[in-house]
């Protein structure tokens, strides 16, 4: 029974994985297409700023959604376990953006490089291949590191 308990939970924390990295995939690629479309920034550079924001919708989704812990809790941090909580996110926050920057290095460099090998105008296609690519190594800086408690 503990099998099926444990397998069911990893099944449904690797889809709320899959919805939160989604949508903070979804807000990265509408920034750097926005960006790309409305300014002279060149897509390297607005990566790079879609990365930023993008993070937000990724750490927020992953610390209250896929690897919350059982102490969790969205109440008001000056309660009575609110330092332990605080002290807890502060960690994860850490974490969660090195874990972030090292999978946004290794994919701004996959990013420069498809670039640079096929072009610009074909940046939303190299884009989407590299964040694949990139996806299973956060997930497991994620699992096993940042929201480890």
């Amino acid at each position: 029974m503990n099998k099926i308990v444990a397998t069911n939970s990893a099944s449904l924390q690797a889809l709320r994985f899959l919805a939160v990295g989604a949508s903070a995939a979804l807000v990265h690629f509408l920034v750097l297409v926005s960006i790309v479309n409305f300014t002279t920034i060149t897509p390297a550079w607005a990566n790079v700023g879609a990365f930023l924001i993008a993070f937000v919708v990724s750490f927020l989704g992953h610390f209250y959604l896929t690897f919350k812990q059982a102490d969790h809790s969205t109440e008001n941090p000056q309660h009575h376990n609110g330092k332990k909580n605080s002290n807890k996110y502060l960690s994860a926050l850490v974490k969660w953006f090195s874990s972030s920057a090292a999978g946004f290095i290794a994919n701004q460099a996959l990013f420069v490089l498809g670039l640079s090998w096929f072009g610009e105008r074909y940046y939303i296609l190299i884009w989407l291949i590299v964040t694949g690519v990139i996806t299973i190594m956060t997930f497991a800086l994620g699992k096993f590191w940042a929201f480890k408690s």
